[in-house]
């Protein structure tokens, strides 16, 4: 028990939270993400702010909004908008949340909801660094006229 007890309140001060992933990480295929994805791009996140409800959650945070400057897009066709530089990105705080780092960048499988865009947290999305041989699977399926 008292080893329970430690490990939630070490949880409890991670600045990183993982999504629950039905299936393990990533839960789909790069081709079958990239049929969803609006596009799939390479972009460096250049601003965080956090979303506050006072009324629904003083103490906590509702959301994260992400500036991103888009770097390249490897596939499919974002809004005009976006081409001309930037992606805002929602993230609820929630289990199912992307994480990002200020500074850093990502290969993103961009999907839109309602009225913003999102990134599925259980798919292939991730770091630059970290996501070489997606990266190379994209070129290969959409043979690099994007990339």
């Amino acid at each position: 028990m008292r080893k329970i007890i430690i490990l939630i309140a070490l949880l409890g001060f991670s600045s990183k939270l993982f999504a629950y992933c039905d299936g393990g990480y990533p839960n789909v295929t790069v081709v079958d993400e990239i049929k969803k994805a609006n596009f799939v791009a390479i972009g460096k996140v250049t601003s965080r702010k956090i979303v506050v409800d006072p009324i629904e959650d003083p103490e906590g945070y509702e959301a994260e909004l992400f500036q991103v400057e888009i770097e390249n897009v490897l596939y499919g066709t974002p809004p005009e908008y976006v081409v001309k530089g930037y992606l805002t990105l929602y993230n609820d705080n929630t289990s199912s949340r992307f994480n990002m780092d200020v500074g850093e960048s990502y290969l993103m499988f961009v999907s839109e909801y309602l009225d913003g865009f999102y990134i599925n947290s259980c798919g292939n999305s991730g770091t630059v660094i970290k996501s070489k041989e997606v990266i190379k699977t994209i070129q290969k399926i959409v043979g690099d006229k994007h990339a």
